[in-house]
């Protein structure tokens, strides 16, 4: 069984997204939302031509496009096109470009690495993001922008995580029961992986406590269930959707589909827009196909995040 929540920055001209949790197989996501300022430019010239203008004439000289690199930000860039008087912006719904610490810009990567202070952090995110290199001392997560910041610690000491990519797995931190981390450009999600019948029996398994501690955010519960971590202004940073718990029931409908195939031709069905909706069962951080999916309630205090799985 699975439990996820996920956190993301939000997607907005303010921020990113929010918080998430699992159990099971739980999953839980936190996303930050978009910034659409760029790093500071080194001012023009008081006389002669902006980049934009210069990059309009190189533009026409050389009957290619040219792009305005000082109008760059992580989803946009900006072309001064070859007709010497219009500009084409091109924006992506994901970053294509992060800020490097110092000052310009760097290819986004998601891949998890070990600090010098011991901590685990995504090579090159769009936000702040550490994850506990294992103890008790630091929280098993953290997002930060602009100041703003939200942390949740596991209730108990974390072994040193197992590297992979850009996940963190967090092996036993119960009785057959992992913690899977995983981040993305923009935010994080979590998921516990119930290995056996036994181990989902487990009494702390009943309510997961998680110890919140921001800074200059507030994090309600919404109308659907999702969270939202909002600044002074009300303006949502962080999301986080409704927490999911799924089994490994598509698991025995893959056996036999798979038995029904050595009697007959397989049909040619279109791959589907989502490559979540052909995942097999039990293959990672998203319900597989045939997979019993429940939704989790999710409680929100000052100082804490609960999360209560489907009995």
């Amino acid at each position: 069984m699975r439990q996820r929540h996920r956190v993301r920055r939000t997607a907005t001209t303010s921020g990113r997204g929010l918080l998430a949790a699992v159990v099971a197989t739980a999953t839980a996501a936190l996303t930050a939302l978009p910034s659409m300022t760029a790093p500071a430019a080194a001012a023009e010239p008081a006389a002669g031509l902006s980049a934009g203008q210069r990059a309009l004439a190189e533009a026409k000289e050389s009957g290619r496009r040219v792009e305005v690199v000082g109008e760059r930000t992580e989803r946009t860039t900006v072309f001064a096109n070859p007709d010497g008087y219009t500009s084409t912006l091109e924006e992506s719904a994901i970053p294509v470009r992060v800020e490097k610490p110092g000052g310009g810009w760097q290819q986004p990567d998601a891949t998890l690495v070990r600090r010098a202070d011991g901590s685990v952090g995504p090579k090159a995110a769009a936000v702040g993001m550490n994850f506990s290199g294992g103890g008790s001392s630091d929280p098993l997560v953290s997002i930060s922008e602009h100041g703003r910041s939200l942390s949740l610690d596991w209730p108990g000491k974390l072994p040193r995580p197992q590297l992979n990519g850009s996940s963190a797995l967090y092996a036993d931190v119960l009785p057959d029961v992992d913690l899977k981390v995983t981040a993305t450009v923009e935010g994080f999600q979590h998921v516990l992986v119930v290995k056996t019948p036994k181990a989902a029996a487990n009494k702390a398994l009943k309510q997961l406590n998680f110890v919140m501690h921001s800074t200059g955010l507030t994090v309600r519960r919404t109308p659907s269930g999702a969270l939202a971590a909002v600044d002074e202004a009300g303006q949502t940073v962080f999301r986080a959707p409704t927490a999911q718990m799924w089994n490994s029931a598509g698991r025995a409908v893959a056996a036999r589909h798979r038995a029904t195939q050595r009697l007959t031709a397989p049909a040619q069905t279109p791959a589907p827009a989502d490559p979540a909706e052909a995942a097999p069962s039990g293959s990672g951080l998203e319900p597989g196909q045939g997979d019993k999916v429940a939704l989790m309630p999710v409680r929100v205090s000052k100082n804490a995040v609960s999360v209560v799985p489907d009995a």
